[in-house]
């Protein structure tokens, strides 16, 4: 498959959660105060199944997510940084299967749009995702139990995207906006690990979920290699990542959608 895409690479995955995940930002140095502060906003059309929550876009494997600045950081302050960019992502896809418009990464004057395949622990999956800049709005205000009728300000172009998963205007109709997640982001200095690493820091409310999650990009010959050295960094500084290393945009969702479900009426 990464010969089929050349210029896709696989993007390295380490979440830390819990009380690991604040250990995590003092061992690395990362302050608050020196990080991008985002709001972050998921669409879909929550529903109680028993005991379990429904998510169907994201079971679908139709991710649609906006970020948008705080203004709790030092680098929000620049034009660049007041900018927000709402996604549409398929995850898990099948690049082999999309039309062959939708199997390059490519870009554009506030646009990108990218094929990668996360690694995180030995778990391997596809995504495409078209990202596009302007300057959208938050849709609704609290802290994880808010929701909304504002629909997700799509370009034709991710409408497009979302359809290759059977993800249309008509499933659409039903989604909601939930969020916000609270989200801190630094690039952090690392020459140890021979290439820039990301470093996100995600809560929900005052006591829900909080997530550390350090990632970089390698091509998928050098991604083997780049794991490894990623992984002992971190257990060198005595840190445990999550045993399961699920996804922290589901984790983070289904919280928001329980929340959403059971708020008063």
């Amino acid at each position: 498959m990464a010969d089929t895409f050349r210029n896709a690479e696989a993007e390295i995955k380490i979440i830390l959660a819990g009380g690991t995940a604040e250990d995590a930002c003092r061992s690395l140095g990362l302050e608050p105060g020196n990080g991008k502060h985002l709001s972050i906003y998921f669409w879909d059309a929550p529903r109680e199944d028993g005991d379990s929550i429904r998510l169907p876009l994201a079971e679908a494997g139709a991710i649609i997510r906006l970020r948008t600045p705080d203004r709790g950081g030092k680098d929000n302050k620049d034009d660049k940084g007041n900018k927000s960019d709402i996604t549409a992502k398929l995850r898990p896809c099948d690049p082999a299967a999309l039309p062959p418009k939708w199997r390059e990464n490519r870009g554009g004057k506030g646009w990108e749009f990218k094929v990668e395949e996360d690694w995180s622990g030995s778990d391997r999956v596809w995504s495409a995702s078209l990202k596009v800049d302007g300057n959208f709005e938050a849709p609704l205000a609290g802290d994880g139990d808010g929701t909304t009728a504002w629909p997700p300000p799509l370009t034709p172009g991710q409408r497009d995207l979302l359809a290759q998963a059977g993800v249309t205007d008509d499933g659409l109709r039903d989604a909601v906006a939930l969020g916000p997640v609270r989200a801190v982001r630094w690039k952090p200095s690392r020459p140890d690990l021979g290439r820039p690493l990301t470093a996100e820091f995600w809560s929900v409310g005052d006591d829900g979920p909080r997530f550390l999650e350090l990632s970089l990009r390698a091509p998928h010959a050098d991604a083997p290699s780049a794991q490894e050295l990623l992984e002992r960094t971190i257990l060198e500084r005595g840190l445990r990542p999550a045993p399961r290393q699920a996804s922290k945009t589901q984790t983070v969702m289904t919280v928001l959608a329980r929340n959403h479900l059971r708020r008063p009426v």
